[in-house]
């Protein structure tokens, strides 16, 4: 049962989800909000991090190849066999006791993120919830990540 075969079936079956997974990942609703507010998903850790004009400007050949090549570099590590399903097992069971401790208010955020459209106004008022911000300065705090994000230029109204 634990032969050097069985780790490949195993560790081929993981591989093949986590690709998968990236891509549902890439297309969904999380990622689009968001897209919303200059941040975007890393395709190797699935944290968010800072929009970049070459994000918006990249062509779809380059999406395509730069996928490729992230999915790509985790395929050798397939033939580890077995210890490619206990690395993946043991990132998986990090991920999920790293967002055990969260704050229930990070959830719900995260929760909105994850199933409705958000428009930029409404996340707006969501970070500034988050953030424990007052609302009656919401016109300041909202001018305030519009030039951010025109700064990086990737504002797009």
């Amino acid at each position: 049962m634990f032969s050097y075969e069985g780790g490949l079936v195993v560790a081929l079956l993981i591989w093949l989800f986590s690709t998968v997974m990236l891509i549902v990942s890439i297309n969904s609703q999380f990622e689009r909000n968001l897209n919303k507010i200059g941040l975007r998903l890393s395709w190797v850790t699935l944290e968010s991090k800072p929009l970049d004009a070459d994000d918006l400007c990249r062509s779809l050949v380059g999406k395509v190849f730069r996928f490729l090549l992230v999915v790509g570099i985790g395929f050798p590590f397939i033939f580890l066999s077995w210890l490619y399903v206990l690395f993946a097992v043991g990132f998986y069971i990090y991920k999920k006791s790293k967002d055990a401790g969260a704050p229930q208010s990070v959830k719900e955020f995260r929760w909105r993120l994850r199933n409705t459209d958000l428009t930029f106004d409404q996340l707006v008022k969501e970070l500034m919830k988050l953030n424990g911000d007052d609302l009656a300065e919401f016109e300041e705090i909202r001018a305030q990540i519009i030039s951010e994000l025109q700064e990086r230029r990737v504002y797009c109204p």
